[in-house]
C-alpha cells in the first residue's frame, strides 16, 4: 500500500456530510498543502462504513477533482472506524514471506471475522529477537468495500495508492513528545479520543458526542431550524451579547458535561494502564472550533488545552482556512506519501469491529 518518488498526492476524508480533500506536494523533503477542496453530499452516500450510492459517489469525486483543480492522480483515502478491524497481534518471530498467512490464521482463529471476506494489511511494529516475538498492527475493511472504492477511482482514471485507517491519518499529524497527550477529534456525530504515553497509544475510544449535538441544543433552545442553528453556531454566537447567548451557553454546559464524563472515564482507564495522567489536551476536527468548549475543558480538567497545530508537519504554501477541517485528509495524504506514523500501540489495543 506504499509507494515512493511521487511529488504530490491527494488525501481524501469521506466525512459525514461532505468529501474533503487536500493535495500535498513534497519539495526538498518538506510537505506543502498545494490545493484543497470539498463537496457536500446531496443525500446519504456512505453510512456505517458502507457505500450506499456508488454512481453518486463517483460523480461527486469527479466534480471535486474538476472544481479543486487537483493535478495529481494519486490518491490516499482515510477510512473511518465504523466498519473496520484494527488489532495489535503478538506472533512468533517469522520471516516476511510467512507473515501474511500467520496474520490471516490469527484473525480467523481469535476473532469473529470471516477473514476471506476482509481486505486487510499489516505492519510490523516491533521485533523482539530475545523473546522470539513480534508485534504486528493489522487493519482490515470488508473486501467488497475495498473493491468498490478501488474500482470507482480506476474508472475515474485515478490511482488509489493507500487506504488507511482514520486513526493512523490522525496520528500522522501529532508529533510525540515527553508529555502524555490526549487528542480529541470532534466530528459531526462522534468524537475520537486518543491518550498517549509519550510515543505509545494506550487508549482509543469513540465517544457519542459531536458537532451535531451542539447544533441540536441551539435549535431546541432558540426554537429555530437546524439550518438556522448551524448558522447561529458559526456566525452569530461569537458576536451575540444578549439573553439568547446566556440561554445557549447554559444549555451547552449540560451537553459538554456528557463529554466530560466520558473523558474522565478514559483518563481513569489510562491511569490504570500507565499510573500517570495526561498532561495536556489537543483538539482537532470541526467540532473543536465550538465557542467555549476549549475553555470549558481546560477549566474542568485543570489541563492546558490547545487546537492541533499542523505546522510541525505541514508547511502551508496556500491560505488554508480552518486547516483542522482538512486535517484527516492531510493525514491521509501523508500516509500516501510514505510518511511513517510516529506512534507505537499498546499490545492489547482493540479498536473497531468489522461486519461483513
Amino acid at each position: 500500500m506504499r509507494f515512493k518518488n511521487n511529488k504530490s498526492i491527494v488525501g481524501i476524508d469521506f466525512g459525514t456530510y461532505a468529501i474533503k480533500a487536500a493535495e500535498i506536494e513534497i519539495r526538498e523533503n518538506e510537505k506543502y498543502v498545494k490545493r484543497f477542496g470539498s463537496v457536500v453530499y446531496p443525500e446519504s452516500v456512505i453510512e456505517n462504513g458502507e457505500i450506499q450510492n456508488v454512481p453518486l459517489l463517483s460523480e461527486l469525486i469527479s466534480n471535486l477533482w474538476k472544481e479543486s483543480k487537483f493535478e495529481s492522480k494519486d490518491v490516499a483515502i482515510s477510512w473511518k472506524s465504523e466498519n473496520e478491524f484494527v488489532r495489535v497481534l503478538t506472533l512468533p518471530l517469522l520471516p516476511d514471506r510467512e507473515l501474511y498467512e500467520a496474520v490471516k490464521l490469527e484473525i480467523s482463529s481469535r476473532y469473529e471475522v470471516d477473514v476471506d471476506l476482509v481486505a486487510f494489511d499489516y505492519a510490523v511494529l516491533d521485533r523482539d529477537e530475545k523473546n522470539q516475538e513480534m508485534k504486528v498492527l493489522v487493519a482490515g475493511i470488508p473486501k467488497e468495500s475495498a473493491s468498490t472504492i478501488f474500482n470507482i477511482f480506476k474508472e475515474l482514471n485515478l490511482r488509489l495508492k493507500t487506504l488507511e485507517p482514520e486513526f493512523i491519518c490522525q496520528l500522522n499529524l501529532l508529533k510525540p513528545d515527553k508529555d502524555n497527550l490526549m487528542l480529541l477529534n470532534i466530528g459531526a456525530k462522534v468524537t475520537t479520543l486518543y491518550i498517549c504515553k509519550e510515543d505509545v497509544v494506550n487508549v482509543i475510544r469513540t465517544l457519542r458526542f459531536g458537532g451535531d449535538d451542539i447544533t441540536q441544543v441551539i435549535a431546541s433552545t432558540l426554537n429555530v431550524s437546524v439550518e438556522e442553528a448551524e448558522k447561529w453556531k458559526r456566525d452569530i454566537f461569537p458576536q451575540e451579547v444578549g439573553y439568547s447567548k446566556i440561554m445557549v451557553s447554559e444549555a451547552l454546559l449540560n451537553t459538554f458535561l456528557t463529554l466530560l464524563r466520558e473523558i474522565n472515564r478514559s483518563i481513569d482507564y489510562f491511569y490504570q494502564l500507565t499510573y500517570v495522567y495526561p498532561s495536556r489536551i489537543i483538539l482537532d476536527g470541526g467540532g473543536s472550533l465550538t465557542i467555549g468548549l476549549r475553555d470549558y475543558l481546560a477549566r474542568e480538567l485543570s489541563l492546558p488545552v490547545d487546537i492541533l497545530d499542523l505546522n510541525s508537519i505541514i508547511k502551508n504554501s496556500i491560505d488554508l482556512p480552518n486547516p483542522n477541517l482538512y486535517s484527516i485528509a492531510i493525514g491521509a495524504a501523508l500516509s500516501g506519501s510514505g510518511y511513517k506514523c510516529p506512534y507505537k500501540f499498546l499490545d492489547n489495543l482493540e479498536f473497531g469491529r468489522i461486519s461483513v
